[in-house]
């Protein structure tokens, strides 16, 4: 797994790939430009949070009238927001809507924007998109990010941690968490991903859950 500047680069050049290879059949097709209208604007707030992070905030909706003028100017700027959490210094801590970030997560937390909305414009056109291990990072990230289920039902999170074991595309393992937690989640890496971005339902996927807060975090998560 390349580092997560680079993973979100290549993603980020693969999902341009797929909706212009997909969008351009016959007929209209799905709208599809909606996706990437919220992608630019999470790019736009990255590039904010960088160079401007005094006045960090929302950003202006965006529309656009064709696919061809949605994919280019989100390629634009998330290429830009891209180089620049690259340039940051590493422990730099960056404002995001969860609280400051280092560039390196914030970048995971774009790329986890990336894979789900990548997820939506494949199922939009009918298609598998190619996953590999770069969803190393969405699954990272959705590990750190647990806690968010509970906040958001002002639910108390677990004081213990969770371990997860999930299975890479390449068929490596990625272990999060003690070995010897009692609540586990273990199965296919993308299977994980599907699920902590809301794609799938848990009894479509091939996760395991073991322990009663980890049933707990389920029910909170896709409540």
């Amino acid at each position: 797994m390349a580092d997560v500047f680079t993973e979100l680069q290549a993603e980020t050049e693969a999902l341009a790939e797929l909706a212009e290879r997909h969008g351009r059949g016959p007929g209209p097709g799905p709208d599809i430009t909606g996706y990437f209208a919220r992608l630019t604007s999470t790019a736009r707030l990255v590039r904010l949070s960088v160079e401007n992070p005094g006045v960090f905030g929302v950003t202006p909706q965006i529309s656009y009238d064709s696919l061809d003028e949605a994919i280019l100017t989100w390629l634009l700027e998330q290429r830009k927001a891209t180089a620049l959490l690259a340039a940051a210094p590493k422990d730099q801590q960056l404002p995001w809507s969860d609280g400051p970030l280092r560039p390196s997560v914030l970048a995971a937390a774009v790329l986890t924007e990336v894979f789900a909305a990548g997820q939506d414009i494949a199922d939009a056109f009918g298609v598998r998109p190619r996953r590999d291990d770069s969803i190393g990072h969405v699954a990272y990230y959705g590990v750190r990010t647990r806690d968010r289920a509970y906040l958001r039902r002002q639910a108390t999170p677990p004081a213990e941690q969770f371990r997860f074991e999930l299975r890479a595309p390449s068929g490596a393992r990625w272990d999060f968490g003690p070995e010897d937690a009692t609540d586990r989640v273990a199965g296919p890496a993308e299977d994980f991903c599907l699920l902590v971005t809301g794609r799938r339902y848990a009894e479509d996927l091939a996760l395991t859950f073991t322990g009663g807060r980890t049933a707990e975090w389920l029910e909170l998560l896709e409540g």
